[in-house]
């Protein structure tokens, strides 16, 4: 894999992981005998994907003490991220997962709730690995999750941009949100901390009712909150905008294996290419979440090489 730049940059993400637990290939939860083992979460997908583009990944939580904690752990290392997790007796997350052929859909149940990772607090946690980050990112599920993730997060981004880091926040997602409404004020809190804002176009219209083109949306994200830039990422296409100026590019057709950890994928490969230019941040994140489709593992497994000849095919909107 080739690195990004000389001297890689430091990725730090914040955020739960849970097991994920899917029947082989498209089998049904309902009718199956077995069950594949593997590892999800918003901001350890990111992370693995911005390690396989040259990134230092380094990723913040807390786990159950324990085999089901120790798999998060073990399985997060085998990727390249460096794990700083807090422990406790308690629960571990788990999802249960069934891939969809169509015109059947994708399916998840959730089962999150009352794990431990809700009680983290970043007193557990050495800010110095935050205080040295080039980069910080945490996506706005994890403030949604429980009271002391949302004191985390909000600590997490004020330490590294107090120590000059650049920041990022993802509004990728909003299934499971009881109240939006207080989801926009506790991401409006937030969001003086942050520079990157990344989002989904679903999640961007329910958080913050901003709906359209991309050089509408993204301007007007961007201006309001005083943000260095913002990446929308689209159905068929993605955009940017950074120094008052938007570039967008279409998405590539996948034959899509597997959809989880996709979006996330596009996160830490933008994140990762920030220190090039726009352009080609927002080129490898596309190809980032196009090869995450083409596998039935939840973490990323391409190849900077995949991701390069990928980019490079992309054509502008």
């Amino acid at each position: 894999m080739s690195p990004v730049c000389a001297q890689s940059m430091e990725l730090v993400t914040l955020g739960a992981a849970a097991l994920r637990l899917a029947p082989p290939g498209s089998e049904r939860l309902e009718t199956a005998r077995e069950l594949e083992v593997d590892v999800t979460g918003s901001e350890c997908n990111a992370a693995v994907a911005a390690g396989r583009l040259g990134v230092n990944p380094v990723w913040l939580s807390r786990l159950p003490t324990g085999p089901l904690g120790s798999r998060v752990e073990s399985e997060l290392r085998g990727h390249g991220v460096d794990v700083v997790a807090d422990t406790a007796t308690g629960r571990q997350g788990v999802t249960f997962f069934e891939r969809g052929r169509s015109p059947r859909k994708d399916a998840r149940v959730d089962d999150l709730g009352n794990a431990v990772v809700e009680g983290l607090t970043m007193e557990a946690i050495p800010t110095e690995r935050v205080e040295a980050a080039d980069t910080a990112y945490v996506t706005a599920a994890t403030p949604q999750a429980s009271t002391g993730l949302a004191g985390a997060t909000a600590k997490f981004l004020k330490t590294a941009s107090d120590a000059g880091a650049r920041t990022a926040l993802g509004v990728l997602d909003t299934r499971g949100w009881s109240n939006l409404e207080s989801a926009r004020e506790t991401l409006e809190g937030l969001l003086p901390a942050v520079d990157v804002l990344l989002g989904t176009a679903d999640a961007i219209e329910a958080v913050f009712d901003r709906s359209g083109e991309p050089s509408k949306v993204t301007h007007a994200l961007g201006s309001t909150h005083d943000l260095e830039t913002v990446a929308l990422f689209r159905e068929y296409d993605a955009a940017a905008w950074h120094d008052s100026t938007v570039h967008g590019f279409e998405r590539p057709e996948v034959d899509s294996v597997d959809a989880t950890g996709a979006v996330d994928a596009f996160a830490g490969a933008f994140l990762a290419g920030l220190d090039s230019d726009i352009k080609t941040a927002l080129r490898r994140g596309i190809a980032a979440d196009a090869l995450t489709r083409t596998t039935p593992q939840a973490l990323p497994t391409f190849t900077s090489e995949e991701v390069d000849a990928l980019a490079d095919s992309l054509e502008r909107t």
